[in-house]
């Protein structure tokens, strides 16, 4: 999941921190080193190398490939994950802080297209795939609705929609700046949890929603197939029957939801 696994665990550090916050906290890895990642910048509930070198006091928690709290080890590519029933993520929500550049992208975006709908569609998981056509019929389906599609060189364009270049931390900009977030499970769907923007999340049957999801202001699209989830790694026949069963109406049906969820908490 890549830049997902390092939201969940500053989702982990963040619960920690609120418990303790006189120590921020060390995100080691299974030899107790002191990590760092990009999508940490600015958070005061995570501890640095340099800030652990300084000898302030800190907590610590392991948390690093290899080490993941949501996955039962050992596993193969061959194999695929067994996912930890004692954990779930929505218990884990973090806090990202983007800096004045990466807030302008939500701004501008807003300004240039009015309230608006993000969205993308591309995966390179293809176990997490739904199918291209699936997207523009989505985008088809509600004409009162502005689309943007968050791309980068290996997207393929959705008619209908504006297209935004960015990074991941610029993408997430782009979140802030949204009514709701439409995706295939994937590192900016934490994202969208940490930062409180509706989601909906179209999961098939590779991965554990019930592990992984259920986040707040969230619609999790999930397959009742048999077998679901497999946690598969390598692509598999049975993720794309799962991803074949999520029709559109479905995913249109909960982005009104998620829409509805978010009109909710601006008026509170």
């Amino acid at each position: 999941m890549g830049w997902g696994d390092e939201i969940l665990a500053a989702g982990q550090a963040q619960r920690w921190y609120e418990a303790d916050p006189s120590r921020p906290v060390a995100i080691c890895d299974q030899r107790g080193r002191v990590r760092d990642h990009p999508i940490w910048q600015g958070n005061p509930a995570i501890a640095s190398p340099a800030l652990v070198q300084s000898g302030v006091p800190v907590q610590r928690v392991t948390n690093a490939p290899g080490c993941r709290p949501y996955i039962v080890y050992p596993f193969t590519r061959e194999t695929g994950w067994t996912f930890d029933q004692t954990f779930r993520a929505r218990d884990y929500v973090a806090r990202i802080y983007l800096t004045e550049a990466e807030l302008r992208r939500g701004l501008h975006a807003h300004a240039t297209y009015g309230p608006y709908v993000l969205i993308e569609p591309f995966t390179d998981h293809g176990n997490f795939l739904w199918h291209h056509q699936r997207w523009v019929a989505l985008v088809e389906a509600c004409p009162d609705l502005t689309f943007v599609q968050h791309v980068h060189a290996d997207s393929v364009r959705v008619p209908g929609t504006h297209q935004e270049r960015a990074t991941f931390r610029e993408a997430c900009g782009l979140l802030l700046g949204a009514r709701a977030y439409v995706r295939s499970e994937s590192g900016l769907c934490h994202a969208a949890a940490a930062l409180g923007v509706p989601t909906v999340t179209i999961w098939g049957g590779c991965m554990d929603a019930e592990v992984l999801g259920g986040y707040p202001l969230r619609v999790d699209i999930v397959d009742a197939g048999p077998g679901s989830p497999c946690g598969r790694w390598l692509r598999c026949q049975h993720c794309r029957d799962a991803m074949a069963r999520l029709s559109v109406d479905e995913v249109a049906s909960a982005l009104r939801l998620a829409l509805q969820m978010g009109a909710e908490v601006a008026s509170c």
